[in-house]
């Protein structure tokens, strides 16, 4: 959908179909909300019903994945609530032009920009666009209903389920004391490795960051893979070319 110049620019990004700016946060402004509330939020906002379990799915057919988000959004229960501050807050960080408003009679999010009047909406027809331009900016796994609503109890069951996949995450990636700081991680890691000012990754947009990681491993591996070559190594097992195209597989 978006072109690698696009994204590797960090321009800010129009989507036609919405009428909306999207801004490309940079890691600095990602810090002002914190890695665990960035992420949790992000997961909230890209929801999709079909990584659930294939019960959980029957009961939630003919229910567009948007509106199961508002219904989360509207819960009270702690949860629930802390997920919806994180989505809020990552909004905020991608429409900073904009007054947001969670529109729950309406299930709609409404963005309007002061001394303006026009409002403009996402919802349940046109969410899904936006889901894919935030997995592309953000390098995010490429993660029609009714106007029935969940109950309480099923909106409690799907933020429990979003905990409970996050837990999961966590401690897949050896995150004993599921401590978010991936992207804190990687901008040490290129700082040291590259011997770069860490206050320039700061500013770099997700896609970027995750992009030079990306090509940092690369050529690391080519160097390592190289040296051993002219050390006399026999019997080495071939590397990726550090220049190829690591965007080749991308879903455009």
């Amino acid at each position: 959908m978006l072109n690698d110049l696009t994204l590797l620019s960090g321009n800010d990004i129009p989507i036609d179909e919405i009428h909306l700016l999207l801004h490309q946060p940079t890691i600095k402004e990602i810090a002002l909300i914190g890695e665990e509330a960035f992420f949790s939020g992000c997961e909230l906002l890209r929801f999709n019903k079909e990584n659930l379990n294939s019960e959980d799915r029957s009961r939630l057919e003919g229910i567009a994945n948007f509106d199961i988000i508002m219904s989360i959004m509207r819960e009270k229960n702690p949860s629930a609530q802390k997920q919806t501050v994180g989505a809020q807050m990552v909004l905020s960080l991608l429409f900073p032009t904009y007054l947001i408003h969670l529109n729950y009679e309406n299930m709609s999010i409404d963005f309007k920009q002061e001394n303006e009047e026009m409002t403009f909406h996402l919802n349940k027809e046109n969410y899904d666009i936006f889901v894919k331009v935030l997995n592309e900016i953000l390098s995010l796994d490429g993660g029609e209903g009714t106007d029935y609503n969940p109950s309480g109890d099923m909106a409690r069951q799907i933020a429990d389920k979003l905990r409970d996949r996050q837990a999961k995450l966590a401690a897949a990636k050896g995150n004993n004391n599921q401590k978010v700081a991936i992207l804190s991680r990687y901008v040490s890691i290129l700082a040291v490795g590259e011997n770069k000012d860490m206050n320039s990754l700061l500013n770099y947009t997700v896609y970027q960051l995750f992009d030079e990681f990306k090509r940092y491993q690369l050529k690391l591996n080519w160097d390592i893979h190289l040296k051993a070559q002219m050390a006399g190594a026999k019997d080495l097992k071939d590397v990726d070319d550090w220049m190829e195209d690591i965007h080749s597989n991308v879903d455009k």
